[in-house]
């Protein structure tokens, strides 16, 4: 009888993130794998092919080499000002930490009932603080007139910050709230260097302390450094040789169906490359610098999922990173207290809300409203998560199909219809809902 109690009391148990030392699984396979090495070795020959390829298409057309580098210089312009925009957002982020400090040692001194009044003013700042901080990114980088590349690292690196700040916020008001005036225990608030170093460290997860490395090996931050910079080059190389050339004169004259359908739905080649470069460059290369410099030992930042069987097993492994912070933070709410022991609402609610930051991130990156990540991935891949309808025998050979196809999909949809609003831009006094409207299609760019 006691047995049964006590299991079910673990499984009452909220399911905490556990640190410990360990590496990303592909550092294992490329120190154990001589597969997983050819594998590597493979991109680096769709690098060089790709730039003999440019090398030789530029001399022909142009009579010059440019290598690749006019796209990279294009995407990432006023980088400078990039920096600048950086430091001040991680300025705002630090402020953010002293707020926290103050509610909470004057919350302390406060009866009950002013205590909770006192709750209420400080969480309608956080949203306040949040919105206009959103609100406030996307001004600067209209006001910037940042290119793709730019506004991507500044989005990202701001939606980064507000989501490691909520998390410190949402780890440590318990322990605010929780905390008896009268009681021998003294109110602890981290520190500002745990804060700091939890701002910089590759988690999204608050804790006061991580596993540790003992050392730093230098070389090992430069030559993933280095593969960043490698794959930015060849997803250029990739941009150039295969979507520019089948759709930068959408609009300069009409294109049949055929020409449109074609390249969006079987050109899954540069996709795919988004795809897993995309994930490479950030997940595994950038992470594991971040986490070397700063000693931090726990390097799972995604999980095998290249072997999932079922989109719900694919969108938990893909991005552990946030998948572990909205879990921690978004779902566990939802399911003990927004909508008690509702699974599917709650998982809803995280799909959507991911769903919604992705939209709003690519919207003001390429400045156009085309919502087919949205739909994919929201409408689409929800459901088949939530039903876990691919959870068969050839379930991992249809996950992969899903991947490759969407997100071919995705990068020549996006592609065509940026050159459609390059080449047939808005009236100066156009309608705001045309921003909403498909431009190849409003413009009469298909016959």
């Amino acid at each position: 009888m006691s047995s049964t109690n006590n299991t079910s009391v673990e499984r009452k148990k909220p399911i905490e993130k556990e640190f410990k030392i360990r590496n990303a699984p592909l550092t294992d396979r490329f120190e154990n794998s001589e597969d997983i090495k050819t594998i590597y070795n493979l991109f680096a020959i769709i690098l060089i092919s790709l730039l003999t390829n440019t090398v030789i298409h530029d001399y022909t057309k142009t009579g010059q080499f440019h290598f690749g580098f006019r796209l990279i210089e294009r995407g990432f312009n006023k980088f400078h000002l990039v920096i600048v925009v950086w430091v001040l957002f991680n300025l705002l982020a630090f402020s953010s930490y002293f707020c926290f400090t103050f509610w909470a040692n004057v919350r302390v001194l406060l009866k009950p009932r002013t205590a909770k009044f006192w709750d209420k003013i400080w969480s309608g700042i956080l949203v306040f603080y949040c919105c206009f901080s959103l609100y406030g990114l996307q001004e600067v980088v209209k006001m910037m007139d940042f290119a793709p590349g730019s506004a991507t690292v500044v989005f990202l690196e701001e939606v980064r910050l507000l989501m490691k700040e909520y998390a410190f916020i949402r780890s440590n008001a318990p322990r605010v709230v929780s905390y008896k005036a009268h009681s021998e225990k003294v109110l602890r608030v981290p520190p500002c260097e745990k804060f700091v170093y939890f701002l910089f460290a590759p988690t999204m997860v608050y804790k006061d302390d991580y596993p540790r490395t003992a050392r730093v090996r230098w070389n090992f931050v430069f030559y993933n450094f280095g593969e960043v910079l490698g794959i930015i080059w060849l997803l250029s190389l990739v941009v150039e040789r295969f979507l520019v050339p089948p759709f930068e004169d959408i609009c300069l004259r009409k294109f049949t169906t055929s020409e449109i359908l074609v390249p969006v739905v079987a050109n899954s080649f540069p996709g795919i490359l988004f795809m897993l470069c995309g994930f490479y460059s950030v997940l595994h290369s950038f992470q594991n610098a971040f986490a070397e410099m700063l000693r931090f030992g726990d390097r799972l930042f995604y999980k095998e999922w290249w072997t999932s069987r079922s989109l719900s097993e694919y969108y938990r492994t893909w991005n552990v990173l946030v998948h572990d912070w909205l879990f921690t933070y978004i779902y566990k709410d939802f399911y003990h207290t927004i909508v008690p022991k509702n699974k599917v609402v709650a998982k809803l609610a995280v799909f959507l809300i991911s769903a919604l930051f992705h939209e709003w991130i690519l919207t003001n990156v390429l400045r156009l409203f085309f919502p087919v990540q949205f739909i994919q991935f929201f409408i689409a891949g929800a459901v088949l998560a939530l039903l876990n309808i691919l959870d068969l025998p050839v379930g991992n050979l249809v996950v992969w199909y899903l991947i490759v196809f969407g997100s071919g999909m995705q990068v020549n949809l996006y592609t065509l219809e940026i050159f459609a609003r390059e080449n047939c831009p808005f009236e100066p006094n156009n309608n705001f809902l045309d921003f909403f409207k498909p431009r190849f299609i409003t413009c009469g760019c298909v016959q």
